[in-house]
């Protein structure tokens, strides 16, 4: 029980640390008119299970490294926390920006949504595939539900937050400064020897 808790916790917050991106999105897009609340829903979770899927092939490709290979593919993880951390440094683009032109789609459908959010969850597969790779098989399915649970969070939580400036200004503000740590520590438990680990 202590290790599928585990295991739900950080396939949670590896997660939801490389998806602030895609909640921005999620705003913005239950604000713009062409879109609904159903078609945002069903367009992210729907890209979702879709990086999901890519996440667990790629684990499975993982796992057929030898063992003592594994735990170092948290090396991934930690380099892109890095790169985050030294786009900050010199002052890279924020998240806001990135919303700005979502509105570029032609048509306000499901398949539209789920694409452009498939393309801003590189960093959710870059994270995932590894810490999948270095879990036990047994518990990989919780990980998967963890994830789902975390999206549906997500959605809810960004219908919830549409309607108050304040908190997407301070999301804006203060995630993108959050997000290298939280890589860095996904990438240094998957190094680490824990009780979810394959060996």
């Amino acid at each position: 029980m202590h290790d599928i808790l585990i295991a739900l916790s950080v396939s949670f917050m590896a997660f939801v640390s490389t998806s602030m991106d895609n909640l921005f999105l999620l705003i913005t897009y239950t604000l713009h008119p062409k879109y609904g609340i159903a078609k945002v829903r069903a367009g992210y979770l729907l890209a979702v299970l879709i990086m999901l899927g890519l996440s667990v092939a790629f684990a499975h490709g993982m796992q057929l490294l030898p063992a003592h290979i594994v735990p170092w593919i948290g090396l991934i993880p930690i380099a892109i926390g890095l790169y985050e951390l030294w786009l900050l440094r010199r002052g890279g683009p924020d998240a806001t920006a990135e919303t700005e032109d979502i509105g570029s789609a032609k048509r306000g459908s499901v398949l539209a949504i789920t694409m452009i959010m498939l393309t801003h969850s590189w960093d959710s597969i870059a994270v995932l595939a590894p810490l999948l790779s270095d879990t036990r098989p047994g518990l990989i399915g919780w990980m998967a539900v963890s994830v789902i649970c975390a999206a549906i969070l997500l959605t809810l939580f960004a219908q919830k937050i549409v309607g108050h400036e304040k908190i997407r200004i301070q999301l804006a503000r203060y995630a993108p400064k959050v997000l290298p740590f939280l890589l860095i520590a996904v990438g240094l438990y998957i190094l680490t020897n824990t009780p979810t680990d394959i060996t």
